[in-house]
């Protein structure tokens, strides 16, 4: 897929190969727990829901996943080479540091994000969704729905003209205690009924206890796999961040080297790079889900961490646009039109309607029509970018 000219520098057949098997088989682990839900809840229809609910697992990777991969796959090859060539001083021992470096990383925060007070609902076997009954919630007077129907009241107030914001309640002491707006009823999803934000609290807790319950005694064979697949999303993430971190800090040696293969991939990895933008915000997404089932106030691993992931990767991303920038210096009156584009984009959309809308379309409120558009858009992307097409193949001053 590289070719080479007369200062450009051939990439290794044997770096190809690695990392093409790398990649493959990483994509395959995606599919597989995919596969794996579909195959388990389809019997009973909640194969879609669930794939909504929890859609930064198993809709974003399988689909975005692969844009990804294929804007990633020529500049982890460049580095692979470039480490082992000694392109870059004491590239060998640079190499296998930041192997050592994902392995540590991978094992530390599946152990973090494993360690969950929350389970997942599609860690709990079908047969035990299905004869899932209410319960009453002492101290309340109401009674807690069963899994499965809290699910479908998900996505009937999540395609609101609203979605969920207005069923969003705080549960900590604090704000219970002292704030007028505690006594007022509201929609509490768990429950399925109007309750005050006291009782609602506490039929969280009491739904997140039943779940945690159901998970233990009556596990589905996708939690089994996803035990498996969680470290391997993770190393993969994990990847994609230091090959774009890597490369921004070795530039300099690495154009001495490869030179217009490394501005022709620039654009490949930037676009990449702002696809996975999107995992973060499926994450918040998820969380602002789940949280109208179980957010009693209490908060895991994962919850706290996932503001931390979604700003470092904002600032990737953004180390990835400059690297490409600066790889086609004409175009920056192009790269400042787009600037002011987006800053008015942010102006206008806020993150917490831009959440809102992915709830609606890809998340619990999503269907089977917006996953298919979701997935064309991502083909078609990655078409261009087989191709070979480029921001320099455009005249952007064309009509201005």
């Amino acid at each position: 897929m590289f070719e080479s000219n007369d200062t450009d520098q051939p990439v290794s057949l044997g770096a190809k190969w690695v990392v093409s098997g790398l990649f493959i088989g990483l994509y395959a682990v995606f599919l597989l727990e995919t596969v794996v839900l579909i195959a388990e809840y389809s019997s009973m229809g909640l194969a879609l829901r669930l794939a909504t609910l929890d859609a930064q697992n198993f809709i974003f990777f399988p689909i975005a996943g692969l844009l990804a991969m294929v804007g990633f796959w020529r500049p982890t090859v460049l580095l692979v080479d470039a480490f082992a060539h000694e392109t870059v001083k004491g590239g060998r021992l640079v190499l296998s540091a930041v192997v050592v470096g994902l392995a540590l990383t991978t094992w530390g925060l599946s152990a973090v994000m494993s360690d969950g007070i929350t389970r997942s609902v599609f860690e709990v076997s079908p047969v035990a969704l299905q004869n899932d009954q209410p319960a009453p919630v002492p101290g309340t007077g109401a009674e807690r729905q069963p899994v499965a129907d809290a699910l479908r009241s998900l996505k009937i107030l999540a395609l609101g003209p609203e979605g969920l914001e207005p069923y969003e309640a705080r549960c900590d002491q604090e704000w219970l205690q002292f704030s007028p707006a505690a006594a007022e009823e509201k929609f509490c999803v768990p429950a399925g009924d109007d309750l005050t934000m006291e009782d609602c609290c506490r039929v969280k807790t009491a739904f997140r206890s039943h779940v945690n319950t159901l998970a233990e005694q009556s596990p589905s064979n996708l939690a089994v796999v996803h035990g498996f697949v969680l470290p391997v999303k993770i190393f993969f993430l994990a990847l994609l961040f230091s090959v774009g971190v890597l490369l921004v800090r070795y530039r300099k040696d690495l154009t001495a080297r490869y030179d217009e293969q490394l501005r022709d991939m620039s654009f490949g990895m930037a676009l990449g790079g702002l696809v996975m933008l999107g995992w973060p915000m499926l994450n918040a997404a998820y969380l602002q889900t789940t949280s109208l089932l179980t957010g009693d106030g209490s908060s895991g691993a994962y919850a706290i961490m996932a503001p931390l992931i979604a700003l470092a990767f904002v600032i990737w991303a953004l180390l990835l646009m400059f690297f490409h920038l600066r790889s086609y210096p004409s175009q920056i009156e192009y790269a400042a039109r787009l600037g002011g584009f987006a800053a008015a984009a942010i102006g206008v959309l806020r993150y917490e309607e831009i959440t809102g809308f992915l709830i609606s379309n890809l998340g619990i409120g999503g269907g089977l029509v917006a996953i298919i558009v979701f997935g064309v858009a991502v083909l078609a992307l990655i078409a261009a970018l087989v191709s070979g097409v480029t921001p320099k193949d455009f005249d952007f001053d064309k009509n201005t």
